[in-house]
């Protein structure tokens, strides 16, 4: 059995595989503990991703395995799918137009076998430049433990922040056996998707490492999921929504909606609901009264009373205060196109506010 499984989804990206690919094949752990499963997502570049792909697998057939998708999956899809040729005894992702440290896979694996971790979580960094120089370094760092198995510490790593404990799939190492045991899988077609996986993992993990060192790099290309201009959302805005809506129902089904009911209701509510108005506010669309509407059922529909969260009730922000007075009011045209007005004029002070913090 290898130590490591690294699943990377592939769309349109022959510019970049090869970087990735560099920084995964010279990982200290060595390679012959190393499974690569390169997933082309039905890439149309006239068959350049997909020829690269098949190469490496040419040149490192005992440690690439290549795996053509003749539909376009989208990200979640493709991770799905990789995860399942997966053999090895941990698990982690790495798009292809992004990087791992070279020592990256050897310190978490060690952390992991150390700890009996399920997850060893570790921080990424936004590059908008590549830095050929970007070699492993001596430094100490910091490991944090999360006893899971502590129901009362679960349930409060749960309402921490993204930037304290992550929802994204991408700076974290799994125990494979707990993802397959629990036949946990990401949400397909859609984007944002990542939370469908790391949610579940986080109600079933025992074990949770955090380490304070810069393992990933996460290049900003114009193309990325995140970084697409307004256009490229227009069919795509109710994909955040649809997430939450089918991770809910799969929690209930697996018994954990009503294990951590006020928990989990309060994460709807900010990442369900007003995630997905603030997300096309902050890309530039206004909303239509309609749009508002299908938000606003959706949360009532599925928590009627939201209101009464324990969690919401001891938050005093002015964002809460517009959400509270949308899902209270009955929408028109009109009123609509205030929230918006209000809407952008909070989003806009909290990113000056932001700004100012950071300088």
């Amino acid at each position: 059995m290898k130590k490591v499984s690294i699943v990377v989804p592939c769309y349109n990206t022959a510019a970049y595989l090869a970087r990735c690919m560099e920084h995964i094949i010279r990982q200290t752990i060595g390679l012959e503990n190393i499974e690569i499963i390169l997933v082309d997502d039905a890439s149309t570049d006239n068959g350049a991703t997909l020829q690269m792909i098949m190469e490496y697998e040419q040149k490192y057939p005992e440690t690439v395995i290549a795996v053509p998708l003749e539909q376009n999956m989208r990200q979640g899809g493709a991770r799905n799918i990789g995860i399942s040729y997966a053999g090895g005894e941990y698990l982690m992702f790495c798009d292809a137009d992004d990087w791992l440290s070279l020592d990256a896979m050897e310190i978490l694996y060690r952390t992991a076998q150390e700890y009996q971790a399920d997850v060893v979580e570790y921080l990424m960094k936004e590059v908008t430049v590549y830095d050929e120089g970007i070699e492993p370094v001596e430094e100490e760092y910091s490991v944090y433990l999360g006893d899971m198995g502590d129901e009362a510490y679960r349930k409060k790593m749960l309402m921490v922040s993204a930037d304290d404990f992550s929802l994204g799939c991408m700076r974290k190492f799994y125990r494979l056996s707990l993802i397959l045991d629990n036949r946990i899988r990401f949400a397909e077609h859609l984007r944002l998707e990542e939370p469908s996986f790391t949610l579940p993992v986080r109600l079933y993990e025992k074990t949770h490492i955090c380490i304070d060192k810069v393992l990933y790099y996460y290049f900003q290309t114009p193309n990325s999921t995140m970084r697409g201009g307004t256009h490229s959302w227009d069919d795509r805005k109710f994909d955040n929504a649809k997430v939450w809506i089918s991770l809910i129902d799969d929690l209930e089904g697996r018994g954990f909606l009503q294990k951590y009911y006020p928990e989990l209701e309060c994460m709807f509510y900010d990442w369900g609901f007003g995630l997905s108005i603030r997300m096309l506010l902050q890309k530039g669309y206004t909303l239509t009264r309609d749009e508002m509407q299908f938000f606003k059922e959706v949360m009532l529909r599925l928590f009627p009373n939201i209101k009464r969260n324990p969690y919401i009730r001891t938050r005093n922000n002015d964002w809460d205060m517009i959400l509270h007075t949308v899902l209270e009011t009955e929408l028109t045209q009109e009123n609509v196109q205030e929230f918006n007005r209000i809407m952008q004029y909070y989003l806009y002070r909290y990113a000056e506010e932001s700004e100012k913090k950071n300088v």
